[in-house]
């Protein structure tokens, strides 16, 4: 009987659908808590890109060499980099919407070729809540009396001074973290940068919540949305500034979940008072104008 040759080997491919369900996908390096000091600015690495410097300008990506932000350097790279209408500012305008704190924290830490300034991007977001303010006829106030409807300069300035009161959610933000976070090794520009990018966040809530009255506009809808939106979008704005501290300080929820939430607290508190305090100082201005 004859022996049996070597037996054939049977190779099996796998089918594209179950190779793919073996591959791994790897997880996005996690963000490390760094100090911020002056030393971390005196490299010659690019801040934005890490490629060596051999000059102001990165050769790779074009960034200037990135200086510790201070009072004077918000000042310049504003001026340099106000652009109304540029694609690329809108489009890493939308990026801050989610991720507030990293984007702060990133152009802090001297990525800013990439980065809306938080000053262009705050008066960029201010023109577009204008443009829908006054089409929906918001801040108009409601006056009691016929008589009163037609004093047409008290109506403008009291609309006029209330375009302002969208700028105190920054001023109750920049306070609460300063009084929490302020031995942290971040400075009051640093801090501030937060506040102005956490304010253009709120002002991109406040359109969304604009939206309703745009699209279905009724006295009565627009009555009962000054009476119950301030409280729901205190509340939304108070998480969004709570995320976009744990984004910026890369804080764990357990460790120091105590700080943010008292850092939340208090910018509901102080954002609650200083509305108040506006509105008053308002109506006593205008009718000290008015030689009430």
């Amino acid at each position: 009987m004859a022996a049996a040759g070597p037996q054939p080997t049977i190779r099996s491919t796998p089918q594209p659908g179950l190779r793919r369900s073996f591959l791994v996908i790897p997880r996005p390096p996690q963000p490390t808590p760094t100090t911020v000091s002056d030393a971390l600015f005196d490299t010659q690495a690019c801040l934005n890109c890490g490629a060596a410097l051999s000059g102001p300008f990165c050769a790779q990506c074009g960034q200037k060499k990135a200086a510790r932000m201070g009072s004077s350097t918000v000042r310049k790279e504003a001026w340099e980099r106000f652009r109304w209408f540029e694609w690329n500012t809108l489009r890493n305008a939308l990026r801050v919407l989610p991720q507030p704190g990293t984007t702060a924290r990133e152009y802090v830490l001297g990525q800013r070729k990439d980065h809306p300034h938080p000053l262009t991007l705050l008066f960029l977001s201010i023109g577009f809540l204008l443009i829908v303010l006054g089409h929906t006829d918001y801040l108009r106030p409601e006056l009691p009396s016929e008589e009163a409807q037609r004093m047409v300069a008290l109506v403008a300035l009291v609309a006029g001074y209330s375009k302002w009161s969208f700028s105190l959610g920054a001023v109750a933000a920049f306070t609460s973290m300063w009084l929490v976070f302020r031995r942290w090794g971040y400075n009051v520009a640093e801090l501030l940068a937060l506040a102005l990018y956490c304010q253009a966040v709120f002002i991109a809530l406040q359109m969304v919540n604009q939206l309703p009255l745009v699209l279905a506009p009724s006295p009565g809808l627009l009555k009962w949305h000054k009476a119950w939106s301030p409280w729901y979008m205190t509340a939304l704005q108070t998480l969004m500034l709570v995320v976009a501290l744990r984004q910026f300080l890369v804080l764990d929820w357990r460790r120091d979940g105590w700080r943010l939430l008292l850092a939340g607290a208090l910018f509901a508190a102080l954002k609650w008072q200083a509305t108040q305090l506006y509105a008053r100082a308002v109506v006593e201005l205008v009718l000290w104008q008015m030689g009430a």
